[in-house]
């Protein structure tokens, strides 16, 4: 559905960021295993406390504040054997691993940009507990490349950047984040675009050719492995960060709905110049109005009250409306206003008056003696919070601040994307000020041998493969794509060779059949490379049907200890010869004359049928299907 938006009037700026996992053998700044040790329960648990730390310039980034703020206890999960001291920040990097480094300059060199001569190791700032050091380290290691979409248009790299994965959150239980220390370390590059994408398709295209140029190279291929985000911005907005981008296909929608935000945000801005209010108007007296509940009623009011919690109030002047304007679908500023104080405090959000009061369970008299003591008239909107008085304390500034906010149009942040393509407010927007050098690490040089010697064996970009194979095969683009997206390029191309006659066939065994299987449960990880080479060298050589493919899958996925040779002859798959075949084709065609004299030729696939039960995976279905019908129509000659 095209957008009702006009995003060149709008002036609609995006950018890119990648994060994709390298594939080598150990992690970035130490020699720790490069693998993820899936949900294995962990050895040992270290608890830790952040604390905000100054940048190079002598500030406190904004974001580093608002996750101290959360007031976060964090618990680090490890192993014995696959984790040592550098990830418990108890011991100096290691050299940089130079087989990273060569698998991220392969990529910059594919994407057109700069080297840089030496790389010098940086500290990033993290407070949200997923560094146990407190920062990321990470270097640039190119600038100023480009990456062209179909249609000719240039997108500029700004940077790239090697640096370490953080660590895997596992669960949060109430003010208690627990991190797993298997993926910290791992070698990742950050590919930057300029903020030159104009419109969200474009956005979608750029994504997707980074994605299928990074999977050309040495990467991971598995779920997580790739990340992304974008940054959206319009005319008198600001930059909005949205992060979590899981599927390609949400960018368009999650676009379009962070520019709608920030149109309407912009709205709100004016309504409140309109209304002839400013920042000094914003009311920061808060009243504790727990005592106008009547306790005898149910409800999580009345049960937080009991508990010795307290409901308090602001009101703010002129606000009538406003929280219950609507900023995106099913989204409003008391949502937007709501999703920050549940960030930040704790709490599980506000109740404000722009909404139905009674669905709380309030009833008239309580709101007219709430709005009493708050002082709410008319025109006014008052904002409700539940909680002690640390909640209470961090949620009203929270709805202060952002309220105030609100008189500048847009505030900068860093936001969560939804499925629904709506986003949610995660932090502040990070800022330079926490970034550092790093006084551990040596500067790192790149020299022009290495550089020209890594040129010299670049992969062929993905775009010129998938239109060469789309023509050459006549098979779909996005199944080349696919092909790419999941790994399986070098499959098909060592397949192909073995079996050159149906180049569908093999795309459909490794994109199809392996997702069908998948969702039966079968493990397909038991099946390797030279299995797949075993199944198709057999069909080469007419030892099996293409209909035995799957089913010879799906027990290599439940016996790994099984050879193909095993399977095959477990499941009767031998060999049949076309001299039997015409045997049993015949035997069945006269024991069913009756119905060839009624049918003639449209008997055909009752009797195919009948005899692929028989035959099913030992002989091509099309060899089947040729000879029934030559003796099929010789008998119906017969039988006239």
């Amino acid at each position: 559905m095209k957008s009702i938006l006009d995003y060149q009037k709008l002036g609609l700026k995006c950018g890119l960021e990648i994060h994709q996992q390298l594939d080598s053998k150990t992690k970035l700044f130490c020699r720790c295993p490069n693998e993820l040790q899936g949900s294995r329960e962990p050895d040992f648990r270290v608890k830790r406390f952040m604390r905000p730390v100054l940048g190079e310039m002598g500030t406190y980034d904004e974001a580093m504040l608002t996750e101290y703020e959360k007031d976060m206890t964090i618990i680090y999960e490890g192993y014995g054997d696959v984790i040592c001291t550098y990830e418990l920040d108890e011991t100096p990097p290691f050299p940089c691993n130079e087989e990273a480094k060569k698998i991220a300059l392969q990529i910059a060199l594919l994407l057109n940009a700069d080297v840089v001569e030496e790389m010098h190791v940086c500290r990033k700032n993290y407070l949200d507990g997923s560094v146990p050091c407190g920062f990321q380290r990470t270097m640039i290691l190119a600038k100023e490349g480009y990456i062209k979409l179909e249609g000719g248009k240039k997108i500029g790299i700004d940077i790239l950047c090697l640096e370490e994965d953080a660590a895997r959150k596992i669960k949060t239980e109430g003010k208690t984040n627990y991190f797993r220390l298997d993926r910290l370390g791992v070698p990742l590059v950050e590919v930057t675009t300029k903020p030159e994408i104009n419109d969200p398709i474009e956005c979608k295209e750029c994504a997707e050719r980074l994605g299928l140029l990074l999977w050309m190279t040495d990467v991971k291929r598995i779920l997580g492995s790739i990340r992304q985000d974008i940054n959206v911005s319009i005319k008198n907005g600001t930059r909005i960060e949205i992060k979590g981008v899981q599927k390609l296909d949400w960018i368009p929608l999650l676009i379009e709905h962070e520019v709608l935000r920030q149109v309407n945000l912009l709205k709100l801005k004016k309504e409140l110049q309109s209304r002839k209010l400013t920042p000094n108007d914003v009311n920061q007296e808060i009243i504790d109005v727990s005592n106008v509940i009547n306790l005898k009623k149910k409800g999580f009011i009345v049960k937080g009250i009991k508990s010795d919690k307290k409901l308090v109030g602001i009101n703010f002047t002129g606000f009538k409306g406003l929280f219950g304007m609507e900023l995106m679908p099913d989204y409003r500023f008391g949502t937007e206003v709501s999703s920050k104080v549940k960030s930040i405090s704790g709490l599980k959000g506000i109740i404000h008056s722009d909404e139905d009061l009674n669905k709380y369970g309030f009833d008239e008299k309580e709101i007219n003696m709430i709005r009493k003591k708050l002082n709410s008239k008319e025109n006014d909107c008052f904002v409700l919070v539940l909680g002690t008085p640390k909640e209470i304390s961090k949620a009203m500034n929270v709805i202060i601040k952002r309220v105030q906010d609100a008189f500048n149009g847009v505030p900068p942040e860093t936001r969560k994307a939804l499925e629904n393509g709506n986003t949610e407010f995660l932090r502040e927007l990070h800022g330079g000020a926490r970034l550092y050098p790093d006084t551990d690490s040596l500067a790192i040089l790149n020299t022009e041998q290495e550089i020209e010697s890594i040129r010299e064996n670049l992969p062929p970009h993905p775009w010129k493969i998938i239109q060469e194979y789309s023509k050459k095969f006549k098979i779909e683009e996005r199944m080349i794509k696919e092909l790419i997206f999941t790994g399986k390029l070098d499959l098909f191309e060592t397949l192909l060779k073995i079996y050159p006659e149906n180049p569908m066939l093999i795309i459909t065994t490794l994109l199809e059949t392996t997702i069908a299987l998948r969702r039966e449960g079968k493990n397909l990880e038991n099946l390797k490379k030279k299995d797949y080479q075993e199944i198709f060298t057999l069909l080469k050589s007419n030892e099996i049907g293409k209909e035995a493919i799957e089913e010879i899958m799906a027990l290599k996925a439940d016996s790994p200890h099984l050879s193909i040779e095993d399977i095959r002859k477990k499941l009767n798959l031998q060999k049949i010869s076309i001299t039997d075949l015409k045997n049993l084709i015949q035997d069945i065609i006269d024991n069913n004359l009756s119905l060839i004299k009624e049918k003639e030729m449209r008997a055909m696939g009752p009797l195919m049928g009948e005899i692929m039960e028989q035959v099913r995976g030992k002989i091509d279905g099309a060899v089947v299907s040729k000879e029934l019908k030559t003796l099929l129509t010789k008998t119906i000659k017969e039988v006239k």
